[in-house]
């Protein structure tokens, strides 16, 4: 009986199998800092370590200018009750430094003729443009903004003739921000390639991105003088449309636009009705006469 019993046991359940591995957790991929676009081409670095801007190494005079072009970036492109000021500081600054601002676009015309010859307008242009779209770089626009609030406040009480001393530090300290930003973003291009190295085969894109893709830059005319030879602001578009065929700089850091500068589009004419006097919304053809009062 107990051999039979034996055989008619039933036999233990073999173990479960081991629970299949936890999902590896994995970091999202690092974003772009100040929400700027994947694959900005930024200012090169030289031997010594000195990134090389459009600010990088210019004259006493073309410091002057630059700083004109930066502080009228930051007068039409800062919004903000706070930076209202701005733009009525700049009218006062331009009208306070019109000898320096005169002299030193005078010395830069000179210098780049000196360079490029007769011709050499249209490299100056071409240049001025890059100063213009350098500060106007939109991820830049939160820092760029408080600063150049603070260069106003103090260009304000600069009294006349100060301006070419100033201004080499003044430019210095509107670059600063832009600095910083491209040591950021040169971090975040390493930590985005580590991740890429790691994950993406695996995971793919966490999310839908394009490299190397650019910001469209403001379209701004390029700086002009008048017959005097004296400089004359650059008037700022309402639409920032591009006429077909114009060229648009799309790399605010690097591109060096070619000789055809941006063009602008007007904006088409508003068609207006004629109104007939005393017309109102319930009487268009003013058919009825006005009620008036005697104050009684």
């Amino acid at each position: 009986m107990t051999a039979i019993a034996a055989c008619s046991s039933t036999p233990e359940p073999a173990p479960p199998p081991p629970p299949p591995p936890e999902p590896e957790a994995f970091p999202a991929r690092p974003l772009a800092p100040n929400r700027a676009h994947e694959g900005l081409q930024l200012p090169r670095t030289d031997s010594t370590g000195v990134r090389q801007t459009v600010n990088t190494w210019v004259t006493p005079a073309q410091a002057v200018w630059n700083l004109r072009s930066a502080y009228n970036v930051a007068a039409l492109n800062c919004d903000g009750a706070i930076y209202e000021p701005m733009a009525e500081r700049y009218g006062a600054f331009l009208e306070t430094h019109t000898r320096d601002l005169a002299a030193a676009g005078r010395t830069v015309d000179s210098e780049f003729r000196q360079k490029y010859g007769p011709t050499f307008r249209d490299p100056q242009d071409a240049y001025m443009t890059q100063v213009y779209n350098y500060f106007a770089l939109p991820a830049m626009e939160e820092e760029f903004c408080p600063i150049a609030l603070k260069v106003s406040e103090e260009l304000a009480l600069m009294p006349k003739g100060g301006l070419s001393e100033a201004a080499p530090g003044m430019l210095l300290r509107m670059e600063e921000p832009f600095l910083a930003f491209f040591e950021r973003y040169e971090a975040y291009k390493a930590e985005a390639a580590a991740w890429e190295d790691r994950y993406l085969a695996t995971y793919g894109k966490p999310y839908p991105y394009t490299p190397r893709s650019f910001a469209a830059a403001p379209i701004i005319a390029p700086v002009a003088v008048d017959a005097n030879g004296d400089p004359v602001d650059p008037v700022p578009s309402n639409t920032g449309v591009a006429a077909t065929g114009a060229t648009v700089v799309t790399d605010p850091v690097n591109a060096v636009p070619p000789v055809l500068q941006p063009q602008i589009v007007p904006a088409p004419p508003v068609q207006e009705t004629p109104v007939t006097p005393g017309a109102t919304p319930a009487d268009p053809n003013g058919a009825t006469p006005p009620v008036t009062t005697t104050g009684q």
